[in-house]
């Protein structure tokens, strides 16, 4: 197998030619794998739904895996940088779902071919294996971003670790729900999964509070 060539500078006129391929590569090549499923499908399968050679696939993506999960790498950068531009007094959970705004966009561009990935990834574990590898990599990113609002404090670590952790858990809630759900509106479903989140979280705090008056 021929290793992918170095990746150009960020945010060069060649990166963004590169995404732009390999983007065009994607939708072809996982049109084979959302109708015959991901093990029955080999890598000259998709090169030739995308219409190039094994030679240039391997010059875009890495693996199998890699044509369907690629997009999903990017999508927590875009993502934290939405975060981030939220102010830094407001709540984390309340500036995630502002940004969740940017993957609602991009996940209703095309519905159905969204939901199709997206069940894709669920039901087939090396595919599973890989998304949580990229949740874990998100989840580090905004327990530093979440960290830079809190007081400082010796729980700030802890408490940044766990908002990021359960706003992800929500993240992926709300997207297999959509992904499952038929033709329900996505914005809808992210509102619920976060107000469940929001009712979980003060439900939490009543144990703690027992202990409290009991001791």
């Amino acid at each position: 197998m021929k290793e992918k060539e170095p990746s150009p500078a960020p945010g060069s006129l060649q990166e963004r030619k590169q995404r732009l391929v390999r983007a065009n590569i994607a939708e072809l090549a996982v049109v084979p794998l959302i109708e015959h499923g991901f093990d029955a499908v080999t890598i000259d399968d998709l090169a030739k739904a995308a219409g190039i050679s094994k030679r240039t696939f391997f010059r875009y993506f890495a693996t199998k895996e890699e044509v369907v999960t690629w997009e999903f790498d990017e999508t927590g950068t875009a993502l934290l940088a939405a975060f981030r531009l939220r102010p830094r007094d407001e709540q984390p959970l309340v500036s995630l779902r502002f940004a969740m705004d940017l993957i609602i966009d991009r996940l209703s561009s095309d519905p159905e071919r969204a939901r199709a990935l997206m069940r894709l990834i669920h039901r087939t574990p090396a595919l599973r294996g890989r998304f949580l590898v990229t949740q874990d990599h998100w989840r580090e990113q905004f327990t530093s971003a979440i960290a830079e609002r809190l007081p400082g404090g010796p729980r700030t670590p802890m408490l940044a670790r766990l908002t990021a952790t359960v706003s992800m858990a929500a993240v992926d809630a709300a997207m297999m729900a959509w992904a499952e759900s038929g033709d329900r509106d996505i914005g809808t479903v992210v509102d619920e999964a976060f107000e469940a989140l929001a009712t979980v979280v003060k439900a939490a705090t009543h144990p703690a509070q027992g202990r409290k008056r009991s001791r």
